[in-house]
């Protein structure tokens, strides 16, 4: 046998592994048989201590959500607080849709998105809680009069340190589990996410505050005033921000690059940290007419914020647009190989097919069902996989990684075969 051979398709008659292990894929990042190293576990302290960092790293986020209830959110009063956290939520809900459909292209998983909201609204805002006051002290003259030492905080303590906090939770989701940002696309996403959590538990403090003075006054004008600009015009402020660092982090994990993880990072992370400058800049700096105060705000709004806005979407649409030309090239060479059929690619990059082939698995019941969607991402997975490997080079744990989805790709065909078929053939 010729080993320059495709692999027989997936889920045909094979003699290990879900395939003929004498047979080589040409096209794939390394052989597909006996030659790569099996897809080792990690070694018993591993695993223990992947399993102590994962309970420290909750237990620290418990912490840091004590001491924000007990330091913030209870001096405010139950009644405030559950008027402002109600107010939040409809901004939050926003952005949540937004990262949503960004992601439902290449979903991730559940658990590390969680991770990245709850870093935003807990350990990035109690980290800029605790050493916000140091920057600033360190930063503003003793001397300085009160309107510096706001413009100080506004414009230089706050992009700074906020962005700072944020972009750790991209770094450390990096460190612990690389392989969920994979691309630009999910740098985006979990950038969005953390900032989505910040701005979250940052508008209920805006929000509180504002309706406690509305309390004071008896005018609710002020609220509804603060809760129309920060929740209606610009929910995606501090996601526009944190998201350049997330694409930069995310350009440099699709390229496997030591050096891009700095350039870009910091890259990334420093053009945030400008448009944040500019955006709470903007209070100082724009002409009021006192008897419409609305009105200089609402002209940079439109004339600044929505451009930068724009663009970011415009951005995004297209990085999902490459995402799928990525995935119809990379698993057409599988195909190619022999392991997905024309029609089978056409599914798998198409959303409108995938929920077609899952609604046909449940028909079959629920495990057909998972078992259809875990193809599915396993699919995906492997495309952007090797995608990321072309710009670097193969290894041992690369073509161990890839096998590895290759045989649950295999297993899942069998899985949904074994339950889609009748029991007796007429």
């Amino acid at each position: 046998m010729s080993s320059t051979e495709a692999p027989p398709r997936a889920g045909a008659p094979t003699t290990a592994y879900g395939y003929d292990i004498d047979r080589v894929d040409p096209r794939a990042p390394g052989r597909l048989g006996a030659d790569p190293a099996p897809l080792r576990r990690p070694a018993r302290w591993m695993r223990w201590l992947v399993l102590a960092s994962a309970i420290a790293s909750a237990l620290i986020l418990l912490g840091m959500l004590i001491y924000l209830l007990i330091k913030v959110f209870i001096p405010m009063g139950i009644g405030t607080s559950l008027v402002a956290l109600t107010a939040a939520l409809v901004p939050v809900g926003i952005v949540v849709a937004a990262v949503w459909w960004i992601d439902r292209y290449t979903p991730q998983p559940l658990g590390s998105l969680g991770y990245a909201f709850a870093w935003g609204a807990i350990g990035s805002i109690v980290t800029t809680l605790l050493f916000g006051p140091y920057f600033t002290s360190a930063i503003t003259p003793e001397d300085a009069h009160p309107v510096v030492q706001q413009f100080l905080g506004a414009v230089i303590q706050a992009p700074v340190v906020e962005e700072s906090f944020k972009s750790l939770g991209l770094v450390l989701l990096l460190v612990f589990g690389r392989r969920y940002i994979a691309g630009p696309i999910d740098g985006v996403v979990y950038a969005a996410l953390i900032a989505g959590g910040f701005a979250f538990t940052e508008n209920i403090l805006y929000f509180a505050n504002s309706f406690h003075e509305a309390q004071a006054s008896g005018q609710l004008a002020g609220f509804w005033e603060i809760f129309f600009m920060r929740g209606l015009l610009s929910p995606f402020a501090h996601v526009s921000f944190t998201a350049l660092a997330g694409l930069g982090l995310g350009i440099a994990a699709e390229r496997r690059s030591l050096m891009l993880y700095f350039g870009l990072g910091i890259g990334g992370l420093a053009l945030g940290m400008v448009l944040h400058a500019l955006w709470n800049g903007s209070t100082f700096f724009i002409p009021m007419d006192p008897e419409n105060p609305m009105a200089g705000f609402l002209r940079y709004y439109l004339i600044v914020q929505v451009p930068i806005f724009l663009l970011l979407s415009a951005l995004v649409i297209v990085l999902r647009l490459r995402e799928k030309r990525i995935l119809r090239r990379q698993l057409s060479a599988y195909g190619r190989a022999g392991w997905f059929s024309p029609e089978e690619v056409e599914m798998l990059v198409s959303m409108r097919r995938r929920g077609k082939a899952e609604r046909w698995a449940r028909r079959h019941g629920a495990v057909a069902r998972l078992g259809m969607r875990h193809l599915i991402r396993t699919a995906i997975a492997l495309g952007l996989e090797r995608h990321s490997v072309l710009f670097a080079r193969a290894t041992p744990r690369t073509r161990a990684r890839e096998r590895h989805l290759l045989e649950a790709i295999t297993a899942d065909r069998r899985l949904i075969g074994s339950l889609s078929a009748p029991v007796v053939r007429s």
